[in-house]
């Protein structure tokens, strides 16, 4: 780990290690001449079954977009989705998504039992969407992001 609590480095699996060169080497294919060398050199990386910290924003924006393009899914079917979905949450980014996601959880858990009095959803933008809840007694504003979703606002009252 960091000094900041990030990991220094990510360790793959034998089959994380094909699954991330397979996807990698995908997208360096669809780059323009010259600027697939950092795909290159993630591939090459990899192999190494360790990927430090200098390469982690590489590797989570190439998880990141097999998954959310279904590339991973395309090329390894299920299998693949799902090793690149446990490479992910090893990433910095991957930890903020489920830190994200325990403390919203931790404000809906305050809800729990108390009746539901309103409840819409609202679309801001592309990607972008607003879940307000009203709960006797309790107001929450979820805002829900392409990045993560988190809690905006609690209003007791």
């Amino acid at each position: 780990m960091t000094e900041a609590g990030e990991p220094a480095a990510v360790t793959l699996s034998a089959d994380e290690v094909r699954a991330v060169q397979e996807v990698t080497l995908a997208f360096a294919a669809a780059m323009p001449p010259g600027r697939d060398v950092p795909y290159q050199e993630l591939v090459a990386i990899a192999e190494t079954g360790t990927v430090r910290a200098e390469h982690l924003d590489l590797l989570e924006r190439v998880c990141v977009l097999a998954l959310e393009t279904g590339k991973a899914r395309q090329l390894g079917k299920a299998e693949t989705e799902r090793l690149l979905t446990a490479v992910y949450r090893r990433t910095p980014g991957g930890q903020a998504v489920l830190t994200e996601a325990s403390d919203v959880n931790t404000v809906l858990g305050q809800l729990l039992g108390r009746p539901l009095e309103s409840a819409s959803l609202t679309w801001k933008m592309p990607g972008r969407y607003q879940l307000d809840l009203g709960v006797s007694g309790f107001g929450v504003t979820l805002m829900i992001e392409r990045d993560g979703l988190h809690v905006q606002s609690l209003q007791a009252g």
